[in-house]
């Protein structure tokens, strides 16, 4: 049933940040691509809401559903090194260590807001 779980959050997490990254992106407003730098931002802030509303009782389905699936297929890391490659590539050297800072910077501060916010 975990690996179900997994399978199930995962398309849906991926399918999700394809979506809104495309829209995101068409906007245009930066100069780094904002689509998987929102996602990520986005998804780490959930991760921090989830970690604290996941009780005991249900952690055998949400974690695996959620956490490992949705979340693990919604945000990516694997995005934003093609992405940092190709700002290289370009040769845009504000723009790679700006989307590298705020993305990390972000994702972090993120989570940690979320957990704030859901903490006892």
């Amino acid at each position: 049933m975990k690996y179900f779980l997994i399978l199930i959050g995962g398309a849906t997490g991926a399918l999700c940040r394809v979506l809104i990254s495309e829209v995101i992106e068409r906007a245009q407003f930066l100069f780094f691509p904002l689509g998987i730098f929102s996602v990520n931002i986005l998804g780490c802030f959930l991760l921090g809401l989830l970690i604290n509303l996941i009780g005991p009782k249900y952690e055998e389905i949400y974690e695996p559903l959620l956490l490992m699936g949705f979340l693990g297929a919604f945000t990516t890391f694997s995005a934003f090194s093609k992405e940092t490659f190709q700002l290289i590539e370009q040769g845009n050297w504000l723009a790679v260590m700006s989307y590298i800072v705020f993305t990390v910077i972000g994702c972090l501060l993120a989570t940690w807001i979320g957990m704030q916010i859901t903490n006892n």
